[in-house]
């Protein structure tokens, strides 16, 4: 399927005109993460229908002119989050190891990370510790989709820039949120 999609830059904003290459690019992504051993551990096990909707509505806003407000954006990335990672159990697992990381802030065996949430529910994804490690695979199976999509290069291009920008938010580097109680 060779895509042609009109985008434009305005500012530091992608605008993509095509919908449907959004949702076969989010649908093509999502099965790449999850067949991926590396990476698959983070999503929970709501349906990847819901999962992938939840996404679909976010980057759609995202991208969308005029840009619905930033409570708007803030609201369907909570609800990404919060239908992607959250898990409806509390109990912690003594298998990964991770539960008890926190006692290693406490007792000085690394550097305290200050982790700045984009919302509240990225707090699910925070839990679960990921490293660059983990969005560099995403960003491959994007740039894969992508290629297996027929994008033109110079469209591949830019939606793999605007994707990164998302790196340090996503990893909880971004600016402080503040949200009032």
């Amino acid at each position: 399927m060779n895509t042609t999609v009109v985008t434009q830059r305005t500012g530091s904003r992608l605008h993509l005109s095509d919908t449907a290459l959004i949702a076969s690019l989010v649908d093509r992504l999502y099965d790449k993460m999850l067949d991926d051993y590396r990476i698959n551990r983070f999503f929970f096990t709501r349906p990847v229908a819901d999962q992938t909707a939840a996404l679909k509505c976010y980057i759609n806003a995202l991208l969308a002119d005029p840009r619905p407000s930033e409570a708007e954006i803030s609201d369907l990335l909570d609800e990404y989050f919060t239908v992607a990672f959250a898990r409806t159990n509390a109990k912690p697992s003594l298998v990964t190891g991770r539960d008890f990381s926190f006692l290693l802030d406490i007792v000085g065996g690394r550097d305290i990370r200050t982790i700045n949430l984009m919302c509240l529910g990225h707090s699910h994804l925070m839990k679960l510790l990921p490293e660059d490690e983990h969005y560099d695979i995403v960003m491959t199976h994007l740039a894969e989709s992508l290629q297996e999509l027929g994008v033109n290069a110079q469209t591949a291009a830019s939606i793999l820039e605007f994707a990164e920008t998302g790196r340090d938010g996503l990893m909880g580097r971004g600016p402080e949120l503040m949200l009032a109680a």
